[in-house]
């Protein structure tokens, strides 16, 4: 049976229930103390029998709004304002319910408190209801007892509907907020995973290149019969290729290793220049574990030996030094070539090594990182690389 793919947490960017039923009790706690403490402030009598019923409505008006939640949650979150427009509409019977209850609470059960507060049998005045969830208005005559009702609890729905909305309006807030961080996130994720994927590519076309011309130096010392010099170069070229295809293409490598790796690739290389190629390393001790994208400097080095060593005719020098400055890793690659012979490298040849060490720098370190390409000194080329010094933490 086929597995089923992992489903993308990014596909439906809502809030968290656990957010959205905080948001409910928060909202409802917050009106309750207030109410409470208006409550106290007018020296309102039954205190504790006021705050039970007040909690029981405080309670019936969360089921309410969960009930508003779960039918808001139902709406595309690409619809704001049809969430805004249902909110509108589902507040309207949920404050009708809201004051029906808190009649029914406050007036149909009316505990011993209400007489003694009057003294009387009649019902409380506007002053003492205050410490309902809502403040009676309207006319407490026998003959008009029914309208009264109906003119208390629609002034109650409509002073009421704006706490639902209220509610509502900061439901969508955080929704929409949460809609937006989830859209960044997955923004963010296909990013990186564009950029991995271009720096892969990338670090892809160091290898088929330099397979390429080691290719053609091994036909040269076999056509010329140079059978163990071919032998030698093959071990040196299966051990390169050994070291730099376990890691992962995207990540980093310390220093000291890629250094290794260089040194490596040019031992393959002294078997065609033997009395030709040099090479000067300046890497101080506290830059050893400094991390660097895997194999870039594989083709400037490459370079100078195309451009510099191999069309001069003494000993060329190919130096790499490394230095720290304001927070950045500095590599240099140079050669000390025949005037001109390593310029034209960039110019006269394809530039795919330049091109492809300066386009990995900016896909991963855009402005923090450069590649700069100049003649060094009188004599040679000169490539000097800036990225963001960091260290392994292992």
């Amino acid at each position: 049976m086929p597995e089923e793919p992992a489903a993308d947490p990014y596909d439906e960017p809502d809030l968290s229930p656990r957010v959205a039923l905080l948001s409910i009790a928060g909202f409802w706690l917050f009106y309750c103390a207030i109410v409470t403490v208006r409550s106290a402030v007018i020296g309102q009598a039954g205190q504790l029998d006021i705050l039970a019923r007040r909690l029981a409505i405080m309670l019936f008006s969360m089921g309410l709004t969960c009930l508003l939640y779960l039918i808001l949650r139902r709406i595309p979150t690409s619809s704001l304002r049809r969430g805004m427009i249902a909110a509108g509409l589902l507040a309207a019977p949920a404050a009708l319910a809201f004051s029906s209850v808190s009649w029914v609470v406050f007036d149909v059960l009316r505990s011993p408190w209400a007489t003694t507060a009057t003294g009387t049998g009649s019902p409380p005045s506007g002053a003492q209801r205050s410490g309902r969830m809502m403040v009676q208005v309207g006319g407490t005559n026998a003959d008009d007892a029914d309208m009264a009702v109906v003119k208390m609890i629609a002034d109650s729905a409509v002073n009421s509907y704006f706490f639902f909305v209220g509610w509502a309006a900061l439901y969508l807030a955080l929704r929409y907020a949460a809609e937006v961080g989830a859209l960044e996130r997955k923004n963010a994720a296909f990013r990186a995973a564009a950029q991995a994927a271009e720096l892969r590519a990338l670090r892809y076309q160091v290898n088929p290149h330099f397979l390429f011309n080691t290719l053609n130096s091994l036909s040269t010392l076999v056509m010329a019969g140079r059978r163990p010099a071919a032998e030698r170069m093959i071990i040196n070229l299966s051990s390169f290729f050994r070291a730099s295809l376990v890691g992962d293409p995207s990540e980093d490598v310390l220093l000291t290793e890629e250094i290794r790796l260089q040194r490596l690739y040019l031992e393959i290389e002294q078997v065609r220049f033997p009395d030709r190629l040099r090479l000067a390393i300046d890497l101080p001790d506290n830059l050893r574990d400094a991390l660097v994208p895997g194999l870039i400097l594989q083709p400037l080095i490459e370079n100078a030996v195309k451009y510099g060593v191999s069309r001069s005719r003494r000993p060329v020098t190919i130096g790499i030094r490394a230095s720290a400055q304001q927070g950045l890793l500095l590599l240099t690659v140079q050669d000390d070539g025949e005037p001109g012979a390593a310029g034209k490298g960039p110019e006269g040849g394809t530039g795919l090594g330049l091109r492809n060490v300066a386009d990995r720098i900016a896909a991963r370190f855009g402005a923090m990182g450069y590649c700069r390409v100049r003649p060094f000194d009188s004599d040679g080329f000169r490539v000097d690389l800036a990225m963001p010094l960091t260290f392994d933490e292992h």
